[in-house]
This record gives structure tokens, C-alpha cells and sequence, in this order.
């Protein structure tokens, strides 16, 4: 599990607010991990609290798509039955007119099937609520790449 940034003082020249990166074990323990590091950088960057408790809960869905394997397997159970651990990778975005998240698998073993939006079905549920919330979704997957979430809302 890691947290990379530059440090404060060298962010100052350049304007927008530098990435942050969090790798976390693909398990539904690790969530509140990064709804915390989602409000720390939200309230670092003065947004308020409405936008803040937006991206939480953004962070929150979007992880929890990836915490389910192709087959409908847990995370957590995969890893019971002997295959390796996964991880996550959460990438935050501050800037003055809007906010992005990233998240995906590192490794390219955990999938999202694409245009999975059925609301009666968790997975569509989760969907739904990032579409609402969000300005743009893209939902990508691929063998080369895995799959990758990225959620951006613009602040005004």
C-alpha cells in the first residue's frame, strides 16, 4: 500500500495541485482508506463540502467495482482460494474548475464489464450513481490495459 505526491513546497510554482496516488489491496476494508485520502485532498484543495462528500462517495462506488471478479467472486474470496492478492490504484485530481479520479487495477486482473448499467443489478446500481454524480465517465477495458474508471466533475 503506498501514498505518492511532490512534496508542498516544490507544488506552489506550478498551479495545479500534483496528482495523488493510492495503491490499496483490492478488499472492501481498504474503502474507507480512500474516502479518507478523497476528503483529505478535496479539503486541501478548499472545496466545499458538498464536493467533498460527492467525491467520497464517488471514490466509494468506483472502488467497489472493482471488488468483484469475473466470475462474481469476491476479492476477498479469490485471494482465500489461493490466488494471489490484487491491488487497486486510485489516482486523485484537484484542480481550480474541476476534479478527477482514476481507478484501476495495476495488474490487469480485475475486470468491469463495459456498459454494465443495469439498475437492478448491483454492479448497474454503482454505475448509476457515478453517472449521476459525475460530469464524465470512461469506462475502458482491455486485455492490455485492464480496466480503467475515470470520473471527472467540473467545479463552478
Amino acid at each position: 500500500m503506498g501514498v505518492g505526491t511532490e512534496d508542498s513546497a516544490s507544488r506552489s510554482d506550478k498551479g495545479p495541485e500534483q496528482p495523488v496516488s493510492l495503491v490499496i489491496p483490492c478488499k472492501p476494508e481498504y474503502l474507507s482508506l480512500c474516502r479518507l485520502v478523497a476528503g483529505a485532498v478535496g479539503a486541501a484543495q478548499s472545496l466545499d463540502e458538498e464536493s467533498i462528500a460527492d467525491l467520497k462517495l464517488v471514490v466509494t462506488e468506483a472502488c467497489s467495482c472493482f471488488l468483484w471478479g469475473p466470475d462474481g467472486q469476491p476479492a476477498r474470496e479469490a485471494a482465500a482460494a489461493g490466488k494471489e492478492p490484487c491491488y487497486l490504484r486510485v489516482d486523485f485530481q484537484v484542480q481550480a474548475n474541476s476534479w478527477s479520479v482514476t481507478i484501476s487495477d495495476p495488474e490487469h486482473r480485475r475486470r468491469v464489464s463495459p456498459g454494465t448499467c443495469d439498475p437492478s443489478t448491483e454492479q448497474g446500481l454503482r454505475l448509476t450513481i457515478l453517472k449521476a454524480l459525475v460530469d464524465t465517465l470512461e469506462h475502458t477495458d482491455s486485455e492490455a490495459e485492464g480496466s480503467i474508471i475515470r470520473l471527472t466533475k467540473k467545479l463552478f
